[in-house]
Order: structure tokens, then sequence, then C-alpha cells
């Protein structure tokens, strides 16, 4: 049997990782839409966040 701190551990990991997923689709769909780029700019994001590699 598993260490359920270990799998919690693990799980929380993957959650943070599909996180930053989420968020650079999100930032996808952005930039490959129809708002216009000045719309993109306004809103705040941290686009370091999208490359960095695990």
């Amino acid at each position: 049997m598993r260490n359920p701190l270990e799998v919690l551990r693990i799980k929380e990991q993957e959650m943070l990782r599909v996180k930053k997923e989420v968020d650079a689709l999100r930032i996808t769909v952005r930039l490959l839409g129809d708002e216009p780029p000045k719309a993109i700019h306004e809103q705040k994001v941290d686009l370091r966040q999208v490359i960095e590699m695990p």
C-alpha cells in the first residue's frame, strides 16, 4: 500500500503541471483568437510560466 502523503504530494504536483498547461492553452487561444493585440496586452499574463520546462 502506498503512503497517503506521498500520493497527495504526487497529485499536487500533477495539478500544478495541468494548471500550467491550461494557462499555456489560454494564452495560445488569445494569441490565435479574433481579439485585437491590444486586448491581449491589457490582460496581465506572465508568459515566463508558459516556457518553463519540467
